[in-house]
């Protein structure tokens, strides 16, 4: 399983920079994206040109975010022709993603409403212990960090590879790989690059007298921190889309 998980990753990694056209893709995408999330924040709908200039960032910083998903998932798969596969996929992803996003929405709420009625315990007319607290903050924590991008990632893949029709036939397996062990042990390595490894470096006070230099070093890490978060999670979907196609591939390679 470590091998399997860790050969994924390598691979993954290798592949984005095997081709020279593949990262700079995504960096485009990437800044485009982020770009789109500057000016849709900081433009004011003050004048009709900003204001049809807001409703087209609405539209657009979307679809660039689908659209970057879509390159991370068929980078390691795609020989040729990345940026097509990656358009036509991009509108399955949305379709595949709303019904996630519902459900865990559901999810969240429902678990928000039953930690407010448990804040007593009926029992004992006391305030409910900190660790039942405690457990149902995690399981929120989980329910959006883990369990929605486990079930989403793999539902991307399928679309990818099999198809939307192929895909919601054999939802039941695609949601199984979600939390097959190679599956988490690769997200879990992925997590470690593309959130807790930016919030430290970003965390981290860094005492200095001038102020240039200040500004200077905070601009590098923030600069690091946006390609950290950027590399890890495209290794990390190009990781599990390997494993995903290798497993695909294992029983016509026994047979």
């Amino acid at each position: 399983m470590y091998l399997n998980s860790a050969s994924a990753v390598w691979s993954a990694v290798r592949m984005l920079f095997k081709r020279w056209t593949t990262l700079p893709l995504i960096l485009a995408v990437y800044a485009a994206l982020l770009a789109a999330l500057y000016l849709f924040i900081s433009t004011r709908e003050a004048t009709v040109p900003q204001l049809i200039l807001t409703f087209t960032l609405m539209f657009a910083a979307p679809l660039l975010f689908f659209l970057l998903q879509a390159a991370s998932v068929n980078y390691a798969t795609e020989s040729s022709g990345l940026l097509r596969k990656a358009l036509r996929d991009c509108f399955k992803f949305i379709a595949v993603s709303l019904p996630v996003i519902g459900l865990t929405f559901l999810a969240v709420y429902g678990v928000g409403k039953l930690q407010g009625r448990l804040t007593i315990d009926p029992n004992t007319l006391q305030p409910l212990s900190p660790n039942k607290m405690a457990t149902l903050m995690v399981l929120r924590y989980l329910l959006i960090g883990v369990i929605a991008p486990l079930v989403t990632i793999q539902l991307w893949i399928a679309t990818s590879t099999r198809g939307l029709r192929e895909m919601i036939r054999s939802l039941g397996r695609t949601l199984a790989r979600a939390f097959a062990p190679q599956t988490v042990l690769v997200f879990a390595f992925g997590f470690l690059i593309f959130a807790v490894a930016p919030y430290f470096l970003l965390a981290q006070t860094i005492p200095i007298q001038r102020t240039w230099l200040e500004v200077l070093l905070f601009t590098a890490r923030v600069v690091v921190s946006a390609l950290l978060v950027l590399i890890g999670w495209v290794v990390t979907l190009g990781a599990l889309s390997i494993l995903s196609t290798r497993t695909e591939e294992t029983p016509v390679t026994q047979a």
